[in-house]
Formats: C-alpha cells, structure tokens, sequence
C-alpha cells in the first residue's frame, strides 16, 4: 500500500482523496495510515485498485476498438471512461480518437486547433508520417495519454481507399507503440468506413455500447457481421468484449424492453455488461473537460465502466497465467 501512495507521490491524505474520487468512499489519512501498518485490513475495492493489478508481462498492448455504427450510443463516453478506469488499476493507456468528430478530444479538454497546428492528431499519423509517440498528449493530469483528432480525419476515408493495403494503416502505426502500453482504446466513428475497418483491423477486442433504444439495437447483427469478415479476411484473433448497454432508464418500458430482449438475442454468446444508466452527469463531465469516474458523486453511475475495465485485466491475466 505504502509502495503505490509512493509511486503516486501523494501524502496520505491526498492518497485517501484519490481512492475516495474513484470509490465514492469517506476514507482519511489515518485510514490510509493503519493500512500501510498492517493493524487494519484493506479493504477488497481497495485492493483491486491499489494492490492487485500488478504490471502486466505480456510483450504488446491489447487494443480494444468500442464501435457501433449508429451514432449518439454512448461511444466517447466508454471508451474515456473505460481509458480512465484502467489508468486508475494502475495501467498505460492510450485513448486514440479515430472520429472525425473529435468527441472524446473535446470531452478530455484538448484544443482540436492546437493539435492540428502542431501535426499531433491521428490524421498526421496515419497519412502524414508523424510518429505515433511524438503525437499523443498527456491527459487528466499525465493518468493516460490521448491521440486526438480533428475534422481533418474526415478526409482519411478518401485518402486510405488509395492507400495500398489501406485498412491496415492504423495497425502499422500503433505496432510502434504496442510495447509502450497495456491498453490502446480506439473510440471508433458512428459507421462502418475506412476508419472502423482500420479500427477492427488493429485490435484484439471490441467493445459495442448499444443504447437500450430499439434503433441502436437493430445495428449490432451488421456490426457482427463485418467482426466476422475482418476476421475471415486479416485478424483471426479479433473477439468480442461483449455488449455495453448504454442510456438506460430502469422505469422506462422501452429501455427494460430493449434490454432484456438484447440479452435474450445475445447473451447466450456475448457477455451483456451492467447497463451504464442515463445522468446528467455525462454531459457535466464533458463540460468539466473531465471522465465522469472522475467526478461521478453516485459509483453506481459509473460502476459499468469498471465492470468492463476490471473484466479486460483479469481476461489478460488469465491468459497470462495460462501462457505462462
């Protein structure tokens, strides 16, 4: 314990605030203090955050696309809170933003004109050469680094279809940093162009946030389908975190309708995650220029993207464990 408020450079109290901010908890210095001691035990949340997740072995990133062709479920916002989550169980992460809409480099603050200026979007580094590690920025106080985008992206899905082999650009470019992280997000834009195949193409796992809306839910057989061609025609390793309901109202009909009728088509193959309830909490963390694990006062609100952060270390783990 004492090792990880170290690494963080915090006193105890500011340590107690961290573990507080993330666990929705009233810790103390003198909490943290008995802990460090040994006279009193550390609690099982606290532990996941702080002790278990030890550095992962494995030689390469895994790389999770979160992609559903329908736009407006939910996308920026699992894959900045999920990016958050997993820097908060103590592992690297890059959060690339592969939407023309820029929405997670909006949500985390970072000036689309800057970074367009200054040749560090991902545009830049899969049409114009630039190093994927002289284009990222640190972000929520250095905890993960962002690649961000701009409308310039837009013009990508021209450009890749004259590209040889242009759906494995962003694989090639990402290879050069799969040793410098434990986890590449890539928040994929709302259709099926160049940049999700490039998406689908470099990871090793999808996410599908499917708001519990009957539209949003008719997508995910396309979805799966073009999961089933890339992996027939190029990444044989790619498979299916699982679904992440999003925007869900435990009193609407429609929403309890959706979801049980999402878990009664896939559940019995894909893992259906804790439903992410509707907030305004959302939309004020954006505004905060911060993820919402961050400034969430109710953990429940956030729990799922936990639940996902959580379930892709311990999958590794296992597979580490086995491996080894």
């Amino acid at each position: 314990m004492r090792a990880a408020r170290e690494a963080r450079g915090d006193t105890q109290q500011a340590f107690a605030d961290w573990l507080n901010a993330r666990l929705g908890r009233r810790y103390d210095k003198g909490r943290v203090s008995r802990w460090e001691g040994g006279t009193e035990k550390i609690p099982q949340a606290v532990a996941d955050i702080v002790v278990a997740p030890a550095r992962r072995q494995r030689d390469r990133a895994t790389i999770i696309a979160i992609s559903n062709q329908k736009g407006g479920v939910g996308k920026t916002s699992a894959a900045v809170n999920i990016a958050a989550a997993l820097a908060a169980l103590g592992q690297r992460v890059l959060l690339v933003d592969a939407d023309p809409q820029a929405s997670a480099t909006v949500h985390l603050g970072i000036s689309q004109a800057e970074a367009s200026d200054a040749g560090r979007t991902t545009y830049h580094v899969m049409l114009k050469d630039q190093p994927v590690s002289g284009a990222v920025m640190p972000v929520c106080d250095g905890r993960f680094h962002l690649l961000p985008s701009t409308i310039l992206l837009s013009a990508a899905e021209t450009e890749l279809m004259a590209e040889p082999m242009g759906t494995l650009v962003l694989r090639e470019k990402l290879s050069s940093v799969s040793r410098s992280y434990d986890y590449i997000l890539l928040d994929c834009p709302p259709h099926l162009g160049m940049m999700t195949l490039n998406a689908l193409a470099a990871a090793t796992g999808v996410l599908i946030p499917v708001q519990t809306e009957m539209l949003a839910m008719m997508g995910v057989p396309l979805l799966l389908d073009t999961i089933a061609k890339v992996r027939r025609r190029g990444n044989p390793d790619l498979s299916i975190i699982g679904i992440l309901p999003t925007m869900f109202t435990s009193r609407h009909t429609q929403d309890r309708a959706t979801l049980a009728d999402l878990t009664e088509r896939f559940g019995g193959s894909l893992r259906i995650f804790t439903p992410v309830p509707r907030s305004t909490i959302f939309p004020q963390s954006v505004a905060a220029a911060q993820p919402t694990v961050d400034v969430a006062s109710d953990p429940a609100i956030v729990a799922p993207f936990r639940e996902v952060a959580s379930s892709l270390l311990e999958a590794d783990q296992t597979e580490e464990a086995r491996v080894a």
